[in-house]
Parts: C-alpha cells; structure tokens; sequence
C-alpha cells in the first residue's frame, strides 16, 4: 500500500473527508511534508505508526500513555529514536505488533522499515478503527 492508499484508507475508516488532506493533515500536525512528497512510495512501518500515533493524539485528542513500558520488548525500538514515542504508543495500544524473529523463543521485533502487506495494513486500520470506538 502507498503513502497516499494508506491516508486514503485511513481517512475512509475514520470518516474524514480526503479532499485537500495533504494540506489539511499537516496544518493539523498529523501528516508531514515527507507524507505527500512521494506519495506513490511503499508506506513504511515507522511511518504507519507516526501517522497513526499524530492523528489520535492531534485529530482525535487522546493524549500519549505515559507508561508505555511494554514497547521495551521491542529489539529495535529505539533504532530510530525520532520515532520510538510513535512506535510504542501505537504498539502498547494494540494498533500495530511486532514480528518474533526466534521461532523457539521471544526476540520482538517491530521492523521500522519493514513494508506491511495490504492485508497488514487493513488490520492495523481495523484495530484503530476500533480503539476509536
């Protein structure tokens, strides 16, 4: 799914109106720049998770767990230290997972620069779709 898919999408279970969202989206603080300049690019996990994590705290007003301890199970939580907050507020949610690298042991992780199937992605959308209600 492209950047531009997955805000669509996102604006489609949301019930935001995606006419003008680019702009919209940043004026409100929940998209950035990056999002609209190649919106035709694969939608990275670290950037499902920011987007997910701006919208509920700007649009939606719900303000950051503050324990958020869980997300330290996480390997590669803190590889991209701009987006660990954004990773484990949606991770400690239950909006996003992780991927358990060992198969006869526990080595989570939430591979940032992974790309998600469309599959994968509607269900992070379900998931906050739900949250939301």
């Amino acid at each position: 799914m492209t950047n531009r898919e997955f805000i669509t999408e996102l604006c489609r279970v949301t019930g935001e109106e995606t006419e003008d969202i680019f702009i919209r989206g940043r004026r409100a603080g929940w998209l950035e720049a990056e999002d609209e300049l190649d919106p035709e690019l694969d939608i990275a996990r670290k950037q499902q998770a920011r987007i997910l994590h701006m919208y509920l705290l700007k649009e939606k007003k719900i303000p950051d767990l503050k324990d958020i301890s869980k997300a330290y199970e996480l390997k590669d939580l803190f590889d991209c230290r701009v987006c660990a907050n954004h990773v484990a507020q949606v991770y400690c949610r239950g909006i996003m997972d992780a991927k358990n690298l060992m198969k006869n042991g526990r080595f989570l992780w939430f591979d940032l620069e992974g790309i998600d199937d469309d599959h994968a992605i509607r269900t992070h959308l379900s998931r906050l779709e739900d949250f939301l209600s």
